[in-house]
Order: C-alpha cells, then structure tokens, then sequence
C-alpha cells in the first residue's frame, strides 16, 4: 500500500526523457532508487547515476555517470566539490566582504526512501553557543533522486528565529566544480557558449590580474587559442528571466553537466536581476541572493527580533550524453528541453517538506493592464509584453530591491492580459513595468493569495509619468544602456566570443574607451543632428588625466526652442539604467551656477561598469525646469557626473526626456528620430477633383482616382510619388481579387483589379478623413464580375505618417454560388527608389530590378516564378535565382514589411496589426514582398495549402467580411549619415503600436466593432499523457485560438470567417482579446504533441463578455509508450536534414541562414545524395539532423521521367506479442498529389494508404510545411518480429518532381503492457474482485482471457509503473502481505467511476 501511495505521490519530469532514439541522455534503467548509508558517507544510486553526500556534512563529493568515475573536481578537497554556501556578516558589521559558511550539516535524517524516490536530509540546528561563529540560522539541505531520472534535485530551507542576532546575508548559492580535464565547453545561451581557458590559465604565472581580481588577462595560456583574451567570470552574467539552464560539455566520453531553474519565485531582485551563471574552473552556480549589480541594496538584512523563513529550489542538475562525439553540442538543444519539461512540471509534486507548497496549495491571479498617456492616444494603449509580478508589498519598484520573500512574474501578451500561477499564498503588491514607458507600476491593494484562489483583478491602467507632449528624447525607455553607443575594445582587451556579438557591452574595459573617443572635451548631444546610437556613449565616466587621478565629466544636450513660456515650466525626466557611487548633477543653460539646478545626491553601489553589465538598478527623476531658465532658440543642459575616485564609477543613462508643461498639444504619435521627422500643425485635408480625390495631413498626400478608388500617388519627403508611376494609373496601388464559377476545381480564376462605380465621403474633420468606394453587383454583371458588393474604404489621421485601409465584402443569399482563391492589396513602388527589401530582421537584403527576370536578362527555372539571373544590369545579382515565394511568411510573423529607399531616406511599409481577417490561422504563409518593387497585403490565398484553401461560397449562403484596416506607414532618417537600417528598426516599434491600438476606434463602418463591442476569453490548457507524466503538464508555448466551429484542427482549412489566436504562457494559461461576436470552437496544438486539440462546446461571444474557461485537457493520441521516434513534433520539417543548394541556383540571403530550406532546387539534392538507392533511417544510430532527408520526394530517370521513392525505418525489438496491436503515428507537414503507402517487413504485402492527398506545392514554393496532417495507423503484432524490422514508406505519384510529401514526426508506440490471464470471482454488491488469481504471471509467454464478470480483455502485465487497460475500466490495487500464493497478489477493486486508465502499483511476489 505505501508503495502505492508514493507512487501517486509526485510526477518525475525526467523519466522516459533519457531514451537511446533522441541519442540524448542516458538509458532509462527500470531498477529503482537505491540509498546506501555508510560512517562517512550516503549514496543515491537509481541505475543512471551515482552521487556520493559526505555524512553528516552533506557536500556533494562525487557523482557517476556514463562512464566517468566523478564528474567532479577529485584534487579539490571533498568539501570543496559542490556544496551549499552563504556569506554572512553580523549587524552592523561594516566590512568589504562577509564571513563564508560552507554549510554544514550536522544530522542526516532519510525523508522518504522507496524504490520510486529517495529524498535526504542534512540539518544545522543554530544556538546561542554559536554566535559570532556560523550564520544564526536553521538550515535543512535536501538531495532527491527519482526513479529513470537522469540527475537529481537539491533545496534547502533556511530559518531564522525572532530571538536570535540580526545579522546581514550578501549571498548563497551551490556551487559544483567540475573535473577540469574533462569539462571545457560552457554553454549558458544560443549565442554565448564557447570553449573555456582552464583554472592554471588565471594564475601569476599564466595571467595577468587587471583592474580587478576578477579579470585577468591571459598571457602564457596552457593552450595559445586563448592568449591575448581576458577572462573574467562577469562576463556570464545573466538575467533572472534568461537564466534557466547553464553548465558544462565533456567531449570524451560526451556528457553535459546542467544546472535547470525551473522558476525564479525563489530568487531575489526580480525578472532583471543579473546573476553569475558558469565560469572557469569549470564551475558552474545556481544563486539565489547577491548583491552582484545591485550592490547593498539586495543585502538581505534581518533586523533584531525579525522571524524568517524561505525555501531555495529545487533546482535540478541535469547529466545528459550521446554516443557518436561529433553531437555532443547537440546535449546543450537537450538540456534545453529537459528545463521546459520540468517547467512544465513546477512546481514539484515530490518534496516531501511542508514548506514547499504543491500546487493545489497555491493561487493564481489574472487581468489585463494598460496605458493610459493621451499624448500618444485618447485611449487605453494595451501594454504589450509588461513585466507583471507579485511581490511583497512595498513602494513603486521596490520589487528590484526585494530578497527576503518570493516573487512571482510573468508578461503580458499583445492585449495586456497576463495570468500569474501557482504563487504561494500570502501578502503582496501587484507591480509592473512597460518597455517602451518610463517608471513603475504599483496596484495599490494588497493582495491576498489563498490556497487554491482565482483571483482576476480586471483591468489595471498605468499612466506614466506625464505633464505635457515631448519636445525631444534620447534612448528607448527599456531600463536598458544597450542602444546607445558601445565601443569596440582596446584590442588587447578582448573575449573572442564577444566579437561581433549582442552583447558586445561584456568585454573588458570598455570605459577606458571614452577618454579616447573624447580625449580634450567631453560628450555634446545635438537634439535633432545627433543619434544616439552613434554619439551618446553608452555610460558617463570618470576620465583619467595625466597624473593618474581621475576627474569628472560634463555632457551637453543641446536644443532649440521655437517659443518659451517664461511663466511655465518645463520637465525633463532622466531614467538611470545603473550607478556607481555617482553624483549626477543638472544645470541649465548655466555651467557654473552653483547649487546646481538638480543633484541626484550620491547614489549606487550597482558596479555594472566595471562588471561588463548594461543595466542595474532602475531610477527615475522628474526634474522642474523652470521656464526662465530656458530660452528661445539654443538651450543646453548640463549633466556632470562629479569627481571621484575610480574609473568604475559613474552612471549608465537609459533615457532623457524634456517635455512641457502644456495641455494643448495632442500627439496621436509624434515620429521622434528615426521617425518622419515631418511634423504638421495641419488639419487633414480632403480635396475632392473631378477624377482625382486628395488626402493631405501636411507630411502626405494620398492621391486616389475618382471614383474607381485606385491609389494613383504617394507624396512624402520630396518625392513627387512613391508609386511607380512609369505604370498605369490603375496599376500602381490596388486591391484585386482572383474568383471562379461554382464547380470550378484548383485554385485559380479570373483576376480583376477592384473599381469602384461610387465614392462617398464618409469623415470629414480636421482629426480624420475617411473615405469610401464602392461597386454594388446585380445579376446583369453575372458571369464578368464576382457576385460580390464591395466597399474600399482608405483613412488618414492628423500627425499621422501613413494612412490606412479596409473593405467590406458581402455576398447574399440569393446570388449565385462562387469561388474566392484569392484578394489582397497590392502597392508597386518606384524601381528606381526603392531597392532594399525587408521582411524580418534577418531577412532584408538589396534586391533585382525587374528587367533582370525578363528573357534576355534572366532565364526561367522549372516554373515560371523562378528565373535565374544570368545577366542582370547589377553585376551583383549574376548567378542568383530570383522567386517571390522565398520570401513568403507565416501568418503569425508578418506584421511589418516593406522597401527603403536611400536617396532620399525613406521607408514604405506595410503593417496588418492583427490576424483576424487572414485565414488559415497563424501558421498560414502567405507572400509578403518581392522584386517589383512590389508590396503586399494578402488576406485570402491558396498558396502553401491548395484548393483546401479557396473560399467556396454555395448556393443560398450569404457571406459578410471585413478585411483590414491595414496601416501603410512612411519614415524617413533626420540626416543622410543614419543608417537606412534604422528605418526597418522604427517601422518594428510602429507596428507594436498599431498592435496596441488594435482593435482602432477610428473606422467609421458600423462592421468593424470597436473594443466595447467584442468579448474575450481565457483559461488554462495543460496536456495529459501518463506516459509522460502522471500529472497534467502545462500547455507551454501552445496556440491556442477561436476559430468557426469545425472539426478537429479544421481553422487551417478556415477561410470565411474571423480566427483569434494567441499563445499560452509557461504554465499554460491565455487569453484571446477583442473577439468578434459569434460562435466560435476553442482550437489548439501544443509544440512537442501531436495533433489537434478541439474544445466541443460552441462558445458564443457577445459585447463584453469575459469568460473564463478555466482548465482545459488536451489528451494527445496515445495507446502506449514511445518505442521510438523521428524528428520534433512541431508541424514543420524544419529539424530535419536540409541539404546545400546546387551552386548555380543560390539566393544569398539564405546562404548560412536558419530558413536554408528556401534555397531553389533543393528537391533535386535528394537524387545526388541517394543516387542509387533510396533512404534508410536505423532507429538508434542514424540522427535525423544530418539522415533524414527534409522531403520525400521523386526521382527523375535518364528518360526525364519520375518515379516514385520508397523509404526504410529499420528498429529492433526485444520482444513481440502477436497477438497485440501496435501503433505506427504519421504526422505530415506537408503534402503535395502524393499517395503515402505504408509497409511493414515486407514490400509485398497489401499497403496502408493515405489516398492522393495535398495540393500545398510547399516543395517547390520553398516552404517547410504546408497543411497538417496526423494519421493512426495500427500495426498487427503479427506483422513484427523479434530483433530487426522494417517499415517501408512509399509515395508513389511520380510526374513531377513537386510531388512528394515533408513529415512532421513520426512516432512508433508499443503495447501498453504484457496480458495474463487472469481468473476473478465479482461480488457485485462490494464492487470486489473477491479472489483473484494470475494464470500466468510471464510476459513472454502471455495469455489473454479474464474470466470474470463476462470475458474482459487486460492489456498490461501487472508491473510496476506499468499502465493497466481493461474495459470495463477496473483499478487495481495490491495490498497482498504474503497471504495469497507465492507469486501472486491479491484484492483488487474495481472501480466504476474511472474512465480509462489506471496506473497499478504491483509487488510480484
């Protein structure tokens, strides 16, 4: 029985992760948890590792794993290997560095030991005999190992008492120091990974020390790769919010040791709070408090009489290894799935300690936050992705200076909404910070968590600090230094790995590099001349003179002021990113006026300059700039950071702002910097010709033609027109639409640029303009026009830099029936201005003229989009194919894109600030821009999915749909010498704000519902598979949307409606904002499961509802556990083996690029790397990576014709039940007029088919998915047999080389278990199985039939961790004392109330 109950107790969140098919961890032994005590020492041994705890002080002192006697460092003393660590001082001591406690314990006690789990402990209970001697606390450190879990977990809980000394505590941590011959390549990042110098590196001999003990740089290195680096353990630091999983790679054999955090609600100072991580030695560290870039601020300070209580961790130290050591990095991509899967499981359902509460013990808490700054809108602007957290009540911000309670944090998504769980229960503030916003958000209410709450605290409105409009502006308010200028290092000063690199503010000695950039005067900003990514230095420090001393420096930010109100005042706010013993004082106008105008005082003890951080502690001036202080024309303020003593003293600046005072500007939003630097006191103006109609808010004017609606000019910035005006008028700027007769098949039709027949004027004011065209359908236009009444409408603001556009499409009921392939927005810009591309941030690039695709310029690859540019006028070019559908995007990521001219600098782009008009859900791709210049807004197309795709509108259906608005929006730089790039940068930050303004209040037709008008829903998505855990796991990074009702994944195929989507948080909680009313299926899939989820309730959404859904389940399809699999189930094949493109077809944007796949031609690779024979995956030894090819597709023969492919998945099995059923998952990404046969062990039997299926082109069109497909496919045990087997896959439709199709993942799953018969007699009244006996307990050897209540088939041998299925469902239980017979149990219950599966805990014997 108590075996039982342990069982049920707690979910293991690394077991079945370890498996050989990944090639990642260890095997995944069966045996259990072993605990073995001796005089000195305690082991814990589950089969996978070893740790050795010396006893009673329990450090750890050696772990084996995977071939390594210890992992860790042997020539350190056995205390000194990984151990538990605090720095203390007393009260009131002041002194540079505290007294170190190595913790260590005095009494070990065993919590719980089983074969399931062994949990241990190590306690130091504090007397007063002890002062002055160890830290005044209770510590109790705990070790747990799990059963098929490849690492182990600590936590300790520290007390202090109200009777004993105050005393202060800088720091705790564990730390593990790895064997240093084995240990040399530190992962902490995608991007900061590296190998490493060793210890002996650091020493006099090897190294010399620089400013600071910490830092030294390499001289004589054991290994000549690193001289001339500097090494400094700062170097890793990292951010609470990134700092999940860190540590060590051993190449020989290949092991990873991994630090995993799966949550920071034990860790002080908040989401910002920078930590050291991993350095040489090879250490590796989890902090839980420091004073590192805070300074004494983040010293915990227990005061006299003051009672305290808190559990760090668990965290989780994770061992992974592969076999083949040319993928051992591959252990870092693993471990980082390991931290999602334990995640997914916080918090811990098996501590045994009270203090650390299981989730039913804890609350949750929801709502939506918002802006409230009327001079960027009249309305509340959603705060998209804020910090939001609970924390122990204090003042604004007090959270960044928070250690002694927890702290629970989570962002908002793009409405605002945030959904905080499982916080332990008690008292807290609710606080939040914005990027983009200046200061601190502190709901006023303290909160009360209470086990099991739900608590939603609605809609919370943040107005930042404000009196008046922006006059100017210097940075971006994120707490951040990182935008402004960051020099290169003095080159005998450097971190190889910081080169080039992000985080280039992380090499040493970066402060030095202001004197030399300014060696006579110091820093002057221009406002309206300068950038500051270029001309304001990244943090203002001391400069060093001649003699050695140092001295302080003044910078100047000059501006001009057109008029001056010398009976007002202005304000101007300055946001610190960090200081260090800094004074920073502000004169205005005056250099020499004494007391200055402003002094922050001294201030900080963070020392982020000299620990190559960005940031530290957060703080805010709002400084009163008395209007007679200030003059017309040219004003200077005066910032002097004032003498001391140390060149790491000084201030990071984050941002200045100077604003006034008055109420009577109203900014919608004013382009600051890189923005249109064309401002207007104007109106918007409509003038009305007699072709022509005429948008101008003073920085455009919009030209349309009358009344056919056809944008027929653009004029910004002194160009005449944007648009290519060497094209007809009515080929310049458009909507168009593609449609077919009923019965039409495939995906194309007649295409037809949009005219209206009418135009009306709609608003007309000086704040807005909107205006419409329309053309109305009669049954006389049958045959030549779409049987559709469509209403353009185009709309421009005052201030605003763009303008936007929408449509109406409605089709009655008693029209004809249609198809509807195709309608978008087309803009073509001027070939001759507009030659820089960009779609995402690594996907911009200068592009062909369109004469080069003409025939004697370019020649035509194997479809007619495709052209090679043989001789194009840009010698560049040559040799490059050129295809619009390599720049195709998916739904979800194509928000903003567009050209940039650069002469004069201007950008043109296109910005959709919600999805909900697209159709297909948010992994539809869709064409964005390509040479033309041509840019595009499509809502409905066929491209990537097929006829699937095509809105097909029957007989007597109407139809009603609004398209848009979408935001056409214009920059320009304020000088020549900014970098065009900078355009792309602010047309992403407009397009966050045209996302928070979503859903507009400005579109005048009563079919766009303003945010009042629509509802929002939210809850919970966890995923159930007990063959992973035995708890529901949170539906982590899931999509989760509204969509029509359908069937099963149905929203892909969706094209009439409106699709709301949004994704889950880590702990699996959305919310969908600013629903449209209507009836809608709650959908979702869950990257790392299979299939589809579908809520079958039909969810009506009305004007302001709010409902909460609370948890939802997705079971994912499931009979059994993994036998093995291929690939990542994530509904791409993106994971799988790209190969290079041929030479001669190559876009250069995608050489070493992570979208590689939309190189041209790659199809054709498959012939050359299997010239003979097709693919063979062996399960166990192949890598998917690198051997399974990325599409199945043709072969082409000698005589140009094709043929089919046939593919082999060869595994082992150690046994077989014939007469069971096995299970066989096939989930495609993509498939193209392509038949799937499956065969198992021979090619001759009858095949499992999937039909012709797909008409997606995803091959040709350079895609990596395209429709979804999943299909079960059942595997008679007969079919299989012991040791080696074969399943075969062909396709077969052979007549093009597009024809094939991409898998996804594909998943092959055992029985659930071994059957016996089993012999029962029923009392029905009792519900008993009265007596019970086992026929044949062999799993070799099964039978198959219970006798019983009727003949009830069982399958699963009664074992340990082994599900048990039955049907009836039944639930069985042991609690057999030896009573029955030897070799079997006995009482089993059956229980009429459980579904489906239980779990049987079974002692054989």
């Amino acid at each position: 029985m108590a075996a039982f109950s342990n069982l049920q107790q707690y979910e293991n969140p690394s077991m079945g992760f370890h498996g050989g098919e990944k090639g990642t961890g260890s095997s995944l032994l069966s045996e259990g948890v072993q605990l073995h005590i001796q005089k000195d020492y305690v082991v814990l041994d589950n089969g996978i590792l070893q740790v050795t705890l010396s006893n009673p002080g329990g450090h750890v002192t050696g772990i084996q794993y995977n071939g390594l006697e210890n992992l860790l460092e042997t020539d350190n003393g056995e205390s000194d290997r990984g151990y538990w660590d605090v720095v203390w001082s007393g009260e009131g001591v002041t002194r540079k560095k505290g007294d170190l406690d190595r913790l260590d314990g005095t009494n070990l006690t065993v919590v719980v030991e089983c074969e399931e789990k062994v949990e241990i402990s190590f306690t130091r209970m504090w007397n007063s005999s002890l002062q002055a001697k160890v830290v005044p606390l209770n510590f109790d450190k705990r070790y747990v190992m799990l059963r098929g879990s490849s690492g182990f977990y600590t936590y300790a809980i520290y007390e202090h008492t109200s009777g004993w000394p105050a005393f202060d505590l800088d720091n705790t941590r564990i730390v593990f120091k790895l064997t240093k011959q084995k240990f040399r390549y530190m992962a902490i990042a995608d991007n900061r990974q590296r190998y490493m110098p060793l210890p002996e590196d650091r020493s006099p001999e090897r190294g010399q020390t620089l400013a600071y003990p910490e830092a030294v740089l390499l001289v004589h290195p054991v290994e000549p790769e690193f001289e001339g680096e500097v090494d400094d353990k700062y170097q890793y630091s990292c951010e609470n919010k990134d700092l999940h999983v860190h540590g060590w790679i051993c190449f020989d054999p290949p092991t990873g040791f991994w630090q995993i955090t799966p949550s920071s609600e034990f860790r002080s100072g908040g989401p910002l709070k920078q930590n050291l991580t991993s350095h040489v030695g090879p250490y590796t560290l989890a902090m839980f408090l420091s004073a590192h870039y805070a300074g004494e601020d983040l010293v915990l300070k227990l005061n006299p009489g003051e009672p305290w209580k808190k559990v760090f961790g668990p965290v989780f130290m994770y061992l992974n290894s592969v076999v083949d050591k040319e993928n051992a990095l591959s252990l870092w991509d693993d471990a980082k799935e390991q931290y999602l899967k334990e995640v997914h499981c916080w918090p811990y359902s098996f501590p045994a300690s009270e203090d650390f509460p299981c989730s039913d013990q804890r609350g949750k808490i929801s709502g939506r936050l918002q802006v409230q700054d009327r001079y960027i809108s009249h309305e509340c602007i959603a705060a998209n992705d804020a910090y939001v957290g609970l924390a122990p009540p204090g003042d604004a911000g007090s959270w960044q200076r928070e250690c002694k309670g927890y702290q629970f944090w989570t962002k908002t998504d793009g409405d605002g909404s945030f959904c905080i769980g499982d916080i332990r229960t008690g008292d807290y503030n609710l606080y939040a910070w914005i990027p983009g916003f200046i200061g601190d958000y502190r709901n006023d209410t303290v909160i009360t968590v209470t086990a099991g709450c739900e608590i939603d605290v609605g809609d919370l409105v943040y107005e930042p600090p404000r009196d008046g409009p922006t006059v100017w502006e210097i940075g971006i308010p994120d707490r951040s230094a990182a935008e402004f200028y960051i020099p290169d290092p003095n080159p005998k000063y450097i971190n190889k790995l910081f080169i080039n690199h992000p985080d280039r503010f992380r090499q040493y000695g970066l402060w030095e590099r202001y004197a030399d950039l300014y060696p006579d005067g110091d820093l002057v900003y221009e406002v309206g001349l300068s950038d500051y990514k270029k001309d304001w230095f990244y943090a203002q420090v001391n400069r060093k003179k001649d003699d050695g001393t140092l001295e302080g420096t003044t910078w100047q930010i000059k501006f001009k002021l057109d008029d001056v109100d010398q009976g007002g005042a202005f304000k101007l706010r300055l946001a610190l990113a960090t200081a260090n013993v800094a004074e920073l004082q502000v004169r205005i106008n005056d250099p020499e006026i004494d007391p200055p105008h402003f002094s922050t005082g001294e201030i900080g003890h963070d020392n982020t300059i000299a620990r190559h951080g960005v940031h530290g502690l957060y703080r805010l001036y709002n400084v009163d700039v008395p209007g007679t202080t200030l003059v017309e024309g040219d004003n200077t303020v005066f910032l002097t950071q004032t003498p001391r003593t140390s060149p790491l003293q000084g201030i990071i600046k984050l941002t200045a702002a100077s604003v006034t005072r008055s109420k009577s500007l109203y900014l919608r939003e004013a382009p600051q910097l890189h923005k249109s630097s064309i401002m207007s006191n104007q109106g918007v103006q409509l003038h009305i010709q007699e072709r022509y109609v005429v948008m101008d808010n003073g920085i455009l004017q919009v030209t349309l033609s009358k009344p056919e609606g056809i944008v027929t000019g653009i004029q910004y910035n002194g160009i005449s027109n944007l648009l290519e005006v060497l094209n007809d008028e009515s080929n310049r700027g458009y909507w168009d639409l593609v449609w077919s007769k009923e019965g039409s098949t495939g995906t194309t039709g007649t295409s037809y640029v949009i005219k209206g027949e009418s135009f009306g004027v709609v608003v007309e004011n000086e704040e807005q303009v909107e205006i419409s065209f329309t053309r109305m359908w009669d049954p006389s236009l049958e045959g030549k026009l779409a049987p559709l009444n469509i209403d353009k409408r185009f709309i421009m603001l005052r201030n605003s830099s763009g303008f936007y556009s929408y449509a109406i499409y409605e089709h009655f009921e008693e029209w004809p029936a249609f198809n509807l392939p195709q309608t978008r927005i087309v803009f073509k810009l001027r070939k001759d201005k507009f030659h820089c591309m960009a779609v995402a941030d690594n996907r911009q690039r200068s592009m062909p003229l369109p004469e080069d695709r003409l025939p004697e310029r370019g020649e035509p690859l194997a479809y007619p989009e495709a052209v090679l540019l043989v001789n194009p006028v840009e010698d560049e070019f040559k040799g490059e194919v050129d295809d619009k559908y390599q720049y195709s995007c998916e739904n979800k990521d194509l928000q903003v894109h567009g050209w940039i001219c650069v002469n004069p600098p201007v950008g043109f782009w296109q910005i959709t600030p919600s999805n909900e008009f697209r159709s297909g859900g948010p992994l539809k791709q869709n064409l964005s821009s390509h040479v033309g210049p041509i840019s595009l807004a499509m809502f409905l197309s066929a491209h990537y999915s097929g006829e699937d795709m095509v809105l097909k509108l029957k007989p007597g259906e109407p139809w009603k749909k609004v398209f848009g608005p979408v935001f056409i929006y214009l920059n320009t730089l304020l000088d020549d010498e900014n970098e065009p790039q900078w355009l792309w940068e602010d047309a992403k930050e407009q397009m966050l704000i045209e996302v928070q303004s979503w859903p507009y209040s400005f579109p005048a037709s009563e079919d766009f519902p303003s945010s009042e008008q629509r509802g929002c829903v939210n809850g919970r998505l966890q995923v159930q598979d007990r063959f992973i855990s035995d708890y529901c796991i949170p539906g982590n990074g899931a999509y989760v949307g509204l969509a029509p009702p359908g069937d099963i994944g149905s929203w892909q195929r969706e094209c009439k409606g409106y699709q709301f989507w949004t994704k889950a948080d880590p702990e699996g909680y959305f919310s969908i904002n600013d629903i449209r009313t209507g009836d809608y299926n709650l959908y979702a899939w869950i990257p790392g499961f299979i299939g589809d989820y579908r809520n079958d309730e039909v969810i009506t959404i009305t004007p302001g509802c709010d409902l909460d859904l609370a948890d939802v389940i997705y079971k994912p399809p499931r009979d059994g556990p993994t036998l093995w699999e291929i690939g990542i189930p994530n509904r791409s094949a993106a994971e799988f083996y790209i190969p290079d493109p041929d030479p001669k077809y190559i876009n250069k944007l995608y050489v070493n690029h992570p979208d590689r796949f939309r190189q041209y031609g790659l199809w054709e690779r498959y012939a050359d790397l299997y010239p003979d024979e097709d693919l063979v995956y062996t399960v166990g030894t192949s890598d998917y990576a690198k051997d399974w090819f990325f599409a199945q597709v043709t072969r082409k023969k000698d005589d140009n014709s094709y043929q089919g492919t046939t593919w082999q998945i060869k595994f082992k099995l150690d046994s077989v039940q014939n007469s069971g059923s096995y299970k066989l998952r096939l989930a495609l990404a993509t498939a193209n007029v392509a038949e799937l046969q499956v065969r198992i062990n021979s090619l001759e039997t009858n095949p499992w088919s999937t039909g012709v299926i797909g008409h997606d082109n995803t091959i040709a069109r350079h895609g990596i998915h395209g429709l979804y497909w999943l299909y079960n496919i059942e595997v008679p045990g007969s079919e299989l047999v012991e040791e080696d087997n074969t399943i075969f896959l062909t396709q077969t439709m052979a007549t093009s080389p597009f024809q094939g199709i991409m898998y996804d993942y594909i998943h092959k799953e055992s029985l659930i278990g071994d059957t016996c018969e089993i012999h029962a007699e029923v009392s029905l009244f009792l519900s008993v199985l009265s007596r019970v006996s086992c026929i044949s307990s062999d799993s070799v050897n099964p039978t198959k039939i219970v006798k019983g209540l009727g003949e009830t088939l069982v399958t699963g041998y009664p074992s340990k961790n082994r599900g048990l299925y039955s049907k009836p469902p039944m639930i069985f239980r042991s609690d057999s004392n030896g009573e029955d017979l030897e070799g079997y149990a006995g009482a089993w219950l059956y229980d009429w109330s459980v579904s489906e599966i239980l779990f049987l805990d079974w002692r054989h014997g």
